[in-house]
Formats: structure tokens, C-alpha cells, sequence
């Protein structure tokens, strides 16, 4: 008899609703209306809009049909689960699971990880390892919302962000030939940062005992072996610049992007760790 193929699970991460430009919102549903027929379940790492919205209307009128669209996946039959990110803070310390939709916020006490066809995954937004971002700024953001009442959120992020970042710029290299330079926003933090993320994937399998650490935050989308070459960081990219997302399928990974044809990298599963620690 012929064994029924499992479905992929997938992850998403680094909408940024706010600053896509005409026919994104379009492409966005047809991977959705995509993902409803071909996967098993969804996972969306933060950052899916800007609190408060870069274009000054409130959230819901502005993306009704996007949230609506997103938050009917679990009806359609794809469980969803939703980890906040750096830019929508504001939904920090609302935690819900009901119906097939679960929303957290990750930090060091909260981890999320899962057992994914035989592979133990840990996912976050990342946002805690940039440099930028450490813990204590989040504290003091929550405590100036809850003083003044106002949504300072974002705007106390993007301004440590900007502020630091200007003393990050290196001087504007000329791309070299027969390469098409990038562009802002491609990559959500300088490039020669990215490592950053490579070394908190390794530190964070070895102590979490995982095989793959999952990242959204850098808008780098990538898969790169760590801990030497037995364990892997993968990082879902963004759908500004990119429309990227990371499938997993049984003993295999995936990074693909929804406007190419065939996947941008595919590695095979490491999965002899965590048999280890069951």
C-alpha cells in the first residue's frame, strides 16, 4: 500500500504589511490560498505589522483582510501559531490559545519549540540577540506604555535602532561587477552583524538540546550548519524585499521563495540529536 505523503510544515516571519508596495498583498493570498492546500501547519514569527502602522491609521481598518485571511487558516484546517516580534511589542503579554490558533510572546523564561518530523525545533523571532535589542529596553518600553498610555512601542525601538545604526555605517562600497548591488532593506541589520545570529543559534541548540534554531528578525533568509555541521540555523528571510519561508518536510528542510520556481536551499534533517534526548 502506498504511504500517504505528509504535508510540510511552515514558517514565516517579517511581513511588515505596512511597506508593501502594490500587488504584494495579492501574492501574499495565493501563498496563503497555496498553504491551505499543500501544508500541515504554519508558523508566523513576529513582525507582521508595525505598531503603531508606519501610514498613521489604526491596524484593523487598514489590514482587516490580511489579519482576517491569516487568523482564518485554522478554520481551513492549518493550525496557526503566531510569536511576536520586536515590531508589533504591543501585543506583548496577550497570550492565546483556542481554535487551532496559538499567539505568544518568546522570552527567556518562554521558549517555543517542537518536535517536527523527528527533529527538535526551537523558534523565535530573535530579536534578543541583536545588539540593539537587549531585554531591559523592552522592560523599560512596557513601563513607559503603561505610564503614559500611550503606544511607544515601536517608536522607542526604531529610534535606539536608528540612533546606534548611524554609528554602524561603513562607507558605501560599489557593488562588484556583474553583481546587482543591494538595496535597503534587504537585510534587516548590517550584513557583517549576521553572525551574531549564527553564534545564539549554536548557543541556543546546545542548550536547548536542538537540532534547528529558527529565526525571522535579520530579513536574511538562509540556512547554515552550526555547532560543527551537526546542527543547523535556518532563518526565514522577510516579505518586504524577499517573500521567502522555510518548509519542513520529513527528513528535510526547505528555504523557498514564493516567486521562484524551484527552492532556493534544501538540506536534509538533523534528527540524530534529538532521538538522543527523548
Amino acid at each position: 500500500m502506498r504511504r500517504k505523503k505528509e504535508k510540510p510544515v511552515v514558517v514565516i516571519s517579517d511581513l511588515h504589511v505596512d511597506r508593501w508596495e502594490n500587488g504584494r498583498k495579492e501574492m501574499f493570498f495565493e501563498f496563503l490560498d497555496h498553504v491551505v492546500k499543500t501544508a500541515k501547519e504554519m508558523y508566523v514569527l513576529g513582525d507582521i505589522f508595525d505598531f503603531p502602522p508606519l501610514k498613521g491609521e489604526t491596524v484593523w481598518p487598514g489590514h482587516r483582510e490580511i489579519i482576517t485571511r491569516l487568523r482564518s487558516l485554522p478554520e481551513r484546517g492549518i493550525p496557526l501559531t503566531y510569536v511576536i516580534g520586536n515590531h508589533d511589542l504591543s501585543l506583548r503579554g496577550i497570550e492565546l490559545d483556542e481554535g487551532g490558533f496559538t499567539m505568544t510572546y518568546c522570552d527567556r523564561k518562554r521558549c517555543l519549540v517542537r518536535e517536527i518530523y523527528g527533529a527538535r525545533v526551537f523558534m523565535d523571532h530573535g530579536h534578543f540577540h541583536d545588539p540593539l535589542f537587549k531585554e531591559h529596553i523592552y522592560d523599560a518600553i512596557d513601563f513607559l506604555r503603561n505610564v503614559t498610555g500611550e503606544p511607544v512601542d515601536r517608536r522607542a525601538v526604531d529610534f535606539f535602532r536608528d540612533v546606534v545604526r548611524i554609528f554602524q555605517r561603513e562607507p558605501k562600497r560599489k557593488a562588484a561587477p556583474g553583481r546587482k548591488e543591494r538595496t535597503p532593506g534587504e537585510v534587516g541589520v548590517p550584513e557583517r552583524f549576521l553572525k551574531i545570529w549564527e553564534d545564539a543559534a549554536e548557543q541556543v541548540s546546545k542548550e536547548m538540546r536542538c537540532d534547528a534554531v529558527v529565526f525571522g528578525h535579520t530579513h536574511a533568509p538562509g540556512i547554515t550548519p552550526v555547532a560543527g555541521g551537526g546542527k543547523l540555523y535556518v532563518n526565514s528571510g522577510d516579505w518586504t524585499t524577499h517573500a521567502t519561508y522555510v518548509e519542513f518536510t520529513p527528513g528535510k528542510i526547505s528555504l523557498r521563495d514564493w516567486t521562484a520556481a524551484a527552492p532556493l536551499k534544501e538540506v536534509p534533517m538533523p534528527v540524530k540529536s534529538s532521538r538522543a534526548y527523548r
